[in-house]
Order: structure tokens, then sequence, then C-alpha cells
């Protein structure tokens, strides 16, 4: 079941410059985020937390990524919405029954916890992640 609303992916082409804009217009210092925090190669980023909403900044170091496709399509700009579930296999499940289509045929997992992201044709163009975040 879906537990509310993690946060939202932007993207963004300069990280260092959105996050500094973004910490001083919220007043939040921003977590560094590698590549192990990603579920994909080739991204960066900056999480900030605010009140438990999560805004988080997303980069790509190389141009073959889903970032940096999207910036080139649509410019910079919000990239997805994140869900927190428990049991994410059988929320992806239940979310199938529902007629969404996802992009993984199996949820990625590593440090970050487990996600998988429902294509944005299902969700009339907007990209929805599913997330379990990890202990």
């Amino acid at each position: 079941m879906i537990s509310g609303i993690y946060g939202v992916n932007v993207a963004v082409k300069d990280l260092d410059a959105a996050i500094a804009r973004y910490q001083a217009v919220f007043g939040v210092k921003a977590e560094r985020l590698g590549p192990s925090d990603f579920a994909f190669p080739g991204l960066l980023g900056g999480k900030l937390n605010i009140n438990g909403f999560h805004i988080t900044l997303i980069a790509s170091s190389n141009e073959n990524t889903a970032v940096a496709k999207f910036i080139e399509r649509r410019g910079e700009g919000m990239f997805l919405l994140s869900v927190k579930v428990e049991g994410i296999e059988q929320e992806v499940s239940a979310l199938k029954e529902r007629g969404l289509q996802f992009i993984l045929d199996e949820t990625a997992t590593g440090a970050f916890g487990a996600v998988n992201f429902v294509h944005p044709k299902s969700m009339h163009g907007l990209q929805l992640e599913v997330y379990q975040p990890g202990e």
C-alpha cells in the first residue's frame, strides 16, 4: 500500500548551482548523493529533507542516462514523483493489476532500498517512482 508521498526528483544540469539555490530557498542543507544512491549508473544528486518531504536534485555524469535525455528533450524540471511503500513487490503487482505499466521488469535494489518506475504513459505524462527506502 502506498503510505505517502516521499518527494519529488528534479532533473538539473549544474548540480552545485542547483544545490546552492535550493539550500538558500528552503534553508535546509542538502545531503550529497553518489552513484550508489541511485538505481542506475551515471547519476549524482543532492537531497533536501523538508520536514519529511524530500526534494532530490539529480544530475547526470553522462549523456546516456534517462535524466540527461529528459533534460535534452524538456529542459530542467520535475523528473518524477516518488511514493513511499512497504512491501514493494506486492505494491508493484497491485498497481500492474490496476493497469499501470512499469519500466523495469524486476525491481532494482541496493543501498538506497528498492525501486521501480511506472511508465509516464500510464500516468498521463507523470513518471511515478514506487520506492521502499533502505534501512
